[in-house]
């Protein structure tokens, strides 16, 4: 039994890499950038291992519900990171200076970032205080959900903006 579940947490790893490469690529098209999807896919790291520290504090366990809560909260913070660069580029590119860009485009995303944060927790809250036989195939996935969806949205408002700016300052001595 064990074997089994440790093939299908591996095959499960290995589909969360092959999803991370066609992530990467499928930004690097719409941002026309190789910069760009780095500064959002430097999350994922921080982000995967607050879940899992949520998990462990939390006493749950590593199984497929937890995973697929992993999976769901990468996608939500990669959109919102997504979103955030989305709108301080559309700045940037109007021809405001960098810093500029980058407080209005944080600004003009915060209602939506903190929004689709604290929706999902609060949807989610209720399932770390019921009890039953199937609350304890949903605890983990809520717990790390919530946990990563803490961290990651810190992350995408403060962090995600920090590395941009940094890097675009880089990027742009290096071609003077």
């Amino acid at each position: 039994k064990y074997t089994k579940v440790k093939a299908i947490i591996q095959e499960l790893a290995g589909i969360f890499l092959i999803a991370l490469i066609l992530l990467y690529l499928i930004l690097s098209s719409q941002f026309g950038s190789l910069l760009l999807p780095s500064i959002i896919l430097i999350e994922i790291p921080i982000d995967v291992g607050a879940s899992l520290l949520f998990l462990w504090i939390f006493g749950g366990t590593l199984n497929i519900m937890s995973i697929i809560g992993i999976v769901v909260m990468t996608g939500i913070v990669i959109n919102d990171s997504r979103l955030k660069i989305h709108a301080i580029n559309a700045c940037y590119r109007e021809g405001l200076d960098l810093m500029t860009a980058i407080k209005i485009g944080s600004r003009n995303r915060l209602n939506a970032i903190l929004m689709t944060t604290l929706t999902t927790i609060l949807a989610l809250l209720p399932v770390l205080f019921m009890e039953g036989m199937g609350n304890e195939l949903q605890k983990p996935l809520a717990i790390t959900l919530m946990g990563g969806l803490l961290v990651g949205t810190f992350i995408s408002l403060n962090l995600i903006p920090l590395i941009y700016y940094y890097m675009l300052r880089a990027d742009s001595k290096k071609s003077k």
